[in-house]
């Protein structure tokens, strides 16, 4: 399972990536701290996850999400983050596979990541 990390705290990207990569199937094609490298890396690498938090730099979480979902349409979109998606992702709700609140234990949130890469791509 491919994977792309999106956050701009970069201790909790190394989190996230030690919680996801405890299987060997699975394979962090990239890490970014901000919007317009998450668009830009996804569109090269074409992941099957996308686990990005809402509040980064660049884009807002609407203008994101759409940039997400035209640079990889295939791609399960997992949001991370502290805010509830409805608050600020408008219309572009509906692109998110997955919310996982950030104050989940990384243990089940990475759980949750893998399984949604196991079943039916968004």
């Amino acid at each position: 399972m491919r994977i792309l990390l999106c956050d701009d705290t970069p201790e909790l990207r190394s989190l996230m990536r030690s919680a996801l990569e405890s299987r060997e199937d699975v394979e962090i094609v990239g890490e970014v701290g901000d919007g317009h490298a998450a668009v830009r890396i996804a569109a090269d690498e074409q992941p099957e996850v996308v686990v990005l938090d809402l509040e980064m730099p660049g884009p807002d979480p609407e203008a994101l999400l759409i940039g997400l979902r035209r640079a990889a349409p295939d791609a399960a979109l997992v949001t991370f983050s502290g805010h509830r998606p409805a608050d600020g992702a408008g219309a572009a709700v509906d692109e998110i596979a997955l919310h996982v609140p950030k104050t989940t234990d990384l243990t089940v949130a990475a759980r949750a990541v893998r399984a949604l890469g196991d079943g039916p791509r968004a």
